[in-house]
């Protein structure tokens, strides 16, 4: 391990030292309230609307953005307008990547069929439900 690029020691090299975490930033109990505000923001500024019901659920046009805590998911009628609107987030500055189409997500599996309709299933809870019956 190494002392980051940019950071200097006042003692020796950055090969003979390095530095003591004192805070980490996982776990705080604003992080979570702290990147979803920034989140949210830059969703505005892209011209999202927030669903008045659910915080967690955003559209625009016909596409529909549904988060939870750091992962988010798009819901669109194409790949083409999906992909655009990735761009158009990771353009704001937002750290997201196009990932597909997902096998599950938040423990509900996605099954994708070619006629463009969906499955949503949630096998591993209803189990574990009838587990502890």
């Amino acid at each position: 391990m190494e002392i980051p690029q940019g950071i200097t020691s006042k003692k020796g090299n950055s090969k003979d030292y390095v530095l003591q975490l004192i805070s980490n930033f996982y776990g705080q109990k604003k992080t979570g309230k702290v990147w979803n505000q920034y989140m949210v923001d830059k969703l505005f500024t892209a011209g999202y609307t927030q669903l008045l019901l659910d915080e967690c659920v955003f559209y625009k046009g016909s596409a529909i953005f549904i988060v939870y805590v750091d992962d988010g998911i798009f819901l669109g009628p194409t790949d083409l307008e999906l992909t655009q609107l990735v761009k158009t987030l990771q353009n704001l500055g937002l750290d997201i990547e196009d990932q597909g189409h997902p096998p599950d997500y938040i423990g509900v599996n996605i099954k994708y069929f070619k006629d463009g309709s969906y499955e949503f299933t949630q096998q591993a809870l209803i189990e574990a439900i009838l587990d502890d019956a």
